[in-house]
């Protein structure tokens, strides 16, 4: 059976021709182009079966990124794996707000509260090493997890950048209560989602401590700023569409939108 075949034969199933290339890329241990190059060979009998269970398992709703095994942020490729969230588009922003910040302000110390697989603390540290004026502020990233996993995970992407990140296990900043009063600025994308609402098939696979915030979707949101005093600091959060508002009544910070014209990051600077 050649590869078109197959392809052919899922995408009338539901499955995007891109996605098709991808999973096969991944049976074959090569690179998206290489299938494209031989879209029209024969698959080699021993690697049909595990392209069509691939292939099976992504109809189901499973995340592409997770069989991969791999996400595109910030113009990188970051590891992923189940049990850890999978990074969007969106979250882009609170990278682009962190350096701003750290410029504007010369921040030094920055702490990524919920890091998941590392890509904004990893993103932010990685930006501000390859910047001349960022990098001779020794700029230091700090994060924090409460799922060991993603803690590992972090770590990982860390190494394959090279790059120097202390990540701890612990809920929001206690690993780092010590540093609290050198921490300059304070990220996050933390659950927000409310209770009540029902997720898209793939999210169901996702880790549903990293999604869900309580009733409202509010509760890191309330419980961070009732716990720490972040006079002197920034903070920058993503936020769910409908919370601005009442978190900004919560908070007395700003909200701006997305790419999308959406509210979606939270802003709280006490900094000026």
């Amino acid at each position: 059976m050649k590869f078109s075949e197959i392809v052919q034969t899922y995408k009338n199933k539901g499955l995007p021709e891109r996605e098709a290339l991808l999973l096969i890329a991944k049976v074959l241990g090569k690179k998206k182009e290489y299938v494209i190059a031989h879209f029209y060979d024969e698959c080699p009998e021993e690697f049909l079966e595990s392209v069509i269970t691939l292939f099976e398992k992504r109809l189901t709703g499973y995340p592409l990124q997770y069989i991969i095994g791999e996400v595109e942020f910030y113009g990188r490729m970051f590891y992923v794996e189940e049990g850890v969230l999978i990074p969007r588009w969106e979250t882009e922003g609170l990278v682009d707000l962190s350096l701003e910040y750290i410029r504007k302000y010369k921040l030094r110390k920055v702490l990524d509260i919920g890091v998941g697989s590392g890509v904004i603390a990893i993103s932010i540290a990685l930006e501000c090493a390859s910047d001349k004026e960022l990098s001779a502020l020794g700029v230091e990233v700090l994060g924090t997890d409460v799922n060991e996993k993603a803690i590992a995970l972090a770590r990982k992407n860390a190494m394959r950048y090279s790059i120097k990140c202390d990540f701890r296990l612990g809920e929001f900043a206690e690993p780092f209560r010590n540093d609290w009063d050198s921490i300059d600025m304070i990220v996050s994308n933390p659950p927000y989602v409310r209770k009540d609402v029902t997720l898209q098939k793939e999210l169901e696979f996702e880790p549903q401590e990293a999604l869900f915030g309580g009733e409202d979707g509010l509760e890191f949101y309330r419980e961070f700023f009732k716990r720490y005093d972040t006079s002197g600091k920034i903070v920058i959060m993503e936020i769910g569409e409908d919370q601005g508002e009442k978190l900004k009544a919560l908070t007395g910070g700003e909200v701006l939108k997305d790419l999308a014209g959406k509210d979606r990051y939270l802003i709280v600077n006490k900094r000026s």
